[in-house]
């Protein structure tokens, strides 16, 4: 696929963007700067920032709960996240509305017969309009995914099911939750096409994604993708993660999707080595502007309170 160079370095921007601020709220959340439980995303940007560079402005998508990386594939600005992490007041609070989310669900998949309602919406327009749904592994269990999925195939809504599977629900390994090697393969049952895609190479996600979402909106119903990929942090900070060994954390930082889509910009000549140092100064740069303007806000809730 001739994918635009535009496109190639926009999700390379966006995808540091998102590591960067992944970082950055674990350091504050590290050092106290603010306190609660965070669920952070490095590892799994490929898949969301690949999502969203296939959609449109009014398109629907739905965020799995490591959310950050969808936000910023889908143009949140990085301090208007960090503001809403941190318990900033911005002068225009940011609405997620304005970039096609619905909302969350606590309870993880609850929200998702929501999204197949706005894909419902988007059939009766016809106006080539289309839902992303993304969730993990642990919630493509859950009930209302099956539901979901099975109306979505009967009234042939343009809906893409996108189920990251970064290896773990919580603790529980997918080879001790799934019966079959594949979570796409379930895609046959409901008589959807089910494609499994490597969720660390932003290319091929986007790729994948392209057909899925080009095969929504001209009309052509529903696909179930599954991108493996991996959490390379805890499932929250402070997760001890006895479920797995270092030396296997380890490995899998050795493949992380935003190293090996620097390299094959830089093979296909997208990227110069100038222009990586470029990027890494001005994503930089963003997130700590991005921290300079959050600390000035003031607080939801005032010390003490």
């Amino acid at each position: 696929m001739d994918i635009p160079k535009e496109t190639l370095l926009e999700m390379y921007r966006k995808a540091l963007v998102a590591r960067k601020l992944d970082d950055k709220v674990y350091e504050l959340n590290m050092s106290g700067a603010f306190t609660g439980w965070i669920h952070l995303a490095a590892g799994q940007e490929a898949t969301p920032i690949a999502v969203c560079a296939n959609l449109q402005k009014d398109d629907y998508i739905k965020m799995q709960s490591r959310g950050y990386n969808t936000f910023i594939g889908r143009g949140v600005p990085a301090k208007s996240m960090l503001a809403m992490v941190m318990g900033r007041v911005e002068e225009r609070p940011l609405s997620i509305r304005d970039y096609g989310f619905l909302g969350m669900s606590i309870t993880l998949g609850e929200e998702v017969p929501i999204y197949v309602g706005a894909a419902w919406s988007c059939k009766l327009e016809s106006k080539g309009r289309v839902t992303a749904c993304l969730f993990g592994d642990g919630t493509a269990n859950r009930a209302p995914i099956h539901e979901s999925m099975n109306l979505a195939a009967i009234w042939k809504l343009p809906i893409v099911f996108i189920c990251e599977n970064n290896g773990y629900a919580i603790s529980m390994p997918t080879s001790r939750a799934f019966a079959v090697s594949d979570i796409a393969d379930r895609a046959a049952a409901y008589g959807m096409p089910g494609v499994v895609v490597d969720g660390n190479d932003i290319i091929a996600c986007y790729e994948v994604f392209h057909d899925a979402i080009k095969k929504a909106r001209e009309g052509n119903g529903p696909s179930f993708i599954e991108s493996k990929t991996y959490r390379l942090r805890g499932h929250f900070e402070g997760d001890p993660q006895q479920y797995r060994t270092k030396e296997e954390v380890e490995e899998a930082w050795k493949k992380e999707p935003i190293g090996r889509y620097r390299e094959a910009l830089l093979g296909m000549g997208v990227l110069t080595n100038d222009d990586v140092e470029r990027y890494d100064k001005e994503t930089t740069d963003e997130i700590e502007g991005a921290l300079e303007y959050v600390l000035s806000l003031p607080k939801l809730l005032p010390d003490g309170s």
